[in-house]
């Protein structure tokens, strides 16, 4: 008998095998006009017309390192050779040029290629050509903005965390790291130890995600950087693993001393409580002491301040019930495994902490960013789940995981050029297998895993097709953030902070970032922006949640699964209609075609990224011939974005 959910998905199922069996059934059922001649008064804005200028500049990868690089991609792939010789498996044959170029912009940019840049890559004779598409789309933006979208995730990153808590300078640090290429194991030691403002040392945004929540933090930050999850330890021995209670709250108390709000005895408090202060100032001047909307928000969010405090002590619990310990007992630190390194003996114990979980001899740091990194591009983890990592873990490759953990400590944590090795495979170049990650039995990489997109990369690819630049809006900087935002509270009066008020509202404040965005990018109610650039996390009714990006409450809590809702947004939302707008990319490409073939051709090369079979052209042509030729072009891209083969990543 079937349950809710799988009836959903049973429905969900079904209704895309109808769409995408046959595109003429498909075009028979729902025929679609231009939006030009039923949608007057929309059209697409002009500033996602025009191509991006000035996009920041991103660390390239080395070309000095190629042949390096290529040496270590065979040394995998005679690993995965082994193992599938000794299950009995033969690897799949290698993808065709269309398949390939279409999967390696989807993992690397998040979106599809566009028609020029798939046609330019199956007519290129170089017998390279494989591996200098992945060094340059490695080298691109968009490598930044998917990989940004896949961080985010992990991190729950968020725009506001708490109301008064203002994000933007972290969700803009962690995007400069991945733009920098900064090593892996640097950008989240900094994370582990800033202090300050958020403005001022941006990376302090990662503890401000978990402020009233401290052994929570420390949960998630195993699970996140050591893939170990020591959770259930916070309240009683941990069922399932070998973490006592006592061994948890050992390891809190190396980053118990951290406060994320200035109280007494802090700079804000200098010359008294600010926030009185500033009460009575405005009731001397006004006779009201009420002090509401975007200048309260900013005065909240100056007391927002990470800082270490070393005389901060934690204690077993009330209710402590062990007999290793005492209720209320104090606790010394104490990690988990190995040893705090040599040479973070004198520092604080947050700063031991931190060096402790990005040492390269904590084995467990880069086993669990390699096997990461290993899902990410294959589908499939060498150890699954990736962040519940157990010392007896089944592994599908042991030797194989043992080589990536060697590799990327011998890259210094070079998160970009490992994985430039894992697309240099000849794993990796090879056709799909359908693979049920919930099954017992390991995945053992005939070729990468096929995979639907993740709702960032439907979002992106359907921008892909419709607009030139997806960049339209720049946020403001850190940097100008700072210059309005900042204020010294145990010094500001009154008036100063209704002058920084006005000059936030006026294009730093929440509202003010979302009303640039709606007046510039704007079409139907939808934002025509990269799905890095949207506000996070997003309403639930919005697209990009409809198609599973998550709530960022929890850690990496998106989804793939099929609903009822995503078919309806796909079949009747607006994202057809913006296709067949005047301006489009599509739209100017069909325009540019002479005869329904090359229409044709331009349809399935700019949204499958191949071109149409004869049973493609024989249905389609015949929808195209029908009466009205608008609407019959109109039919067939709508039958195209609506076909399973455009959702997954083959």
């Amino acid at each position: 008998m079937l349950h809710g959910r799988h009836w959903v998905r049973l429905v969900c199922m079904l209704l895309v095998i109808v769409v995408g069996a046959s595109s003429a059934d498909a075009q028979k059922k729902k025929k679609k006009k231009l939006p030009s001649q039923k949608f007057k008064g929309y059209g697409l804005p002009e500033a996602v017309k025009t191509r991006p200028q000035n996009l920041p500049k991103v660390s390239k990868v080395d070309e000095n390192r190629r042949t390096e690089c290529r040496d270590v991609a065979a040394r995998i792939d005679a690993l995965v050779e082994a193992k599938l010789k000794q299950e009995g498996l033969a690897a799949n044959p290698e993808a065709d040029d269309y398949t390939f170029v279409r999967r390696a912009y989807l993992n690397i940019t998040g979106t599809i290629p566009s028609l020029q840049q798939t046609s330019n890559f199956v007519k290129q004779g170089s017998a390279r050509k494989h591996e200098e598409l992945v060094d340059r789309l490695l080298n691109s933006y968009g490598y930044v903005s998917h990989t940004y979208n896949y961080w985010a995730s992990i991190l729950r990153i968020k725009d506001r965390p708490e109301n008064n808590i203002l994000a933007y300078p972290y969700r803009d640090w962690v995007k400069d790291q991945i733009r920098i290429n900064r090593p892996y194991d640097d950008w989240v030691s900094e994370m582990l130890t800033a202090e300050g403002k958020v403005w001022e040392s941006p990376a302090s945004g990662y503890l401000l995600r978990d402020r009233s929540m401290p052994l929570v933090h420390v949960d998630n930050t195993v699970r996140v950087f050591l893939g170990t999850q020591i959770g259930c330890a916070q309240c009683h021995d941990h069922p399932f693993d070998r973490w006592t209670q006592k061994e948890f709250y050992q390891l809190a108390a190396f980053t118990h001393g951290a406060v994320t709000r200035d109280g007494r005895g802090q700079p804000a408090y200098k010359n008294g409580n600010p926030v009185e202060r500033l009460k009575q100032e405005k009731k001397d001047q006004t006779g009201e002491n009420r002090i509401a909307g975007t200048a309260n928000l900013l005065l909240q969010a100056n007391l927002f301040r990470v800082s270490f405090n070393p005389k901060r002590v934690l204690k077993l619990p009330h209710d402590y019930q062990y007999s290793d310990g005492k209720p209320n007992q104090r606790v010394e630190s104490k990690v988990l495994w190995g040893e705090i390194p040599a040479e973070a003996a004198s520092l604080s114990k947050r700063e031991k902490f931190a060096a402790w979980v990005t040492n390269p001899s904590n084995d467990r740091f880069a086993k669990t960013i390699a096997n990461r990194l290993w899902k990410r591009v294959f589908g499939v983890g060498l150890i699954e789940p990736v962040d519940d990592l157990k010392d007896d873990s089944p592994c599908q490759n042991e030797e194989l995981l043992e080589l990536l953990c060697e590799e990327m400590k011998r890259l210094d944590f070079d998160l970009k050029e490992f994985t430039r090795t894992l697309m240099y495979t000849a794993t990796y170049r090879r056709q799909c297998s359908d693979f049920d990650p919930s099954m017992a039995e390991f995945y053992h990489f005939p070729g990468p895993r096929l995979r639907r997109m993740s709702a960032e990369q439907i979002w992106d690819s359907i921008l892909t097709l419709a607009v030139y630049n997806p960049m339209s809006v720049e946020a403001p900087s850190t940097d100008e953030l700072a210059r309005v935002a900042n204020l010294d509270l145990a010094e500001v009066s009154y008036s100063q902070l209704t002058s920084a008020q006005k000059a936030f509202d006026e294009s730093l404040s929440p509202q003010a970032r979302n009303k640039a965005m709606n007046q510039t990018a704007n079409y139907r109610r939808q934002v025509l922006m990269r799905a890095s650039e949207l506000p996070s996390p997003l309403p639930p009714d919005h697209f990009l949640r409809q198609f599973g990006q998550g709530d960022r409450e929890t850690i990496q809590g998106d989804s793939v699964e099929p609903t009822v809702p995503q078919i309806l947004t796909m079949f009747n939302g607006p994202f057809s209609h913006m296709l067949l707008e005047k301006g489009s990319v599509i739209y100017d490409n069909l325009m540019r075609a002479r005869t329904k073939h090359e229409a044709l051709d331009v349809m399935f090369l700019t949204i499958l990224n191949r071109p149409p079979t004869s049973r493609d052209k024989t249905s389609a042509l015949r929808e195209m011939g029908r009466g009205d030729a608008a609407m019959g072009y109109g039919n067939v891209v709508w039958a195209l974005i609506n076909t399973r083969e455009f959702m997954f990543i083959q």
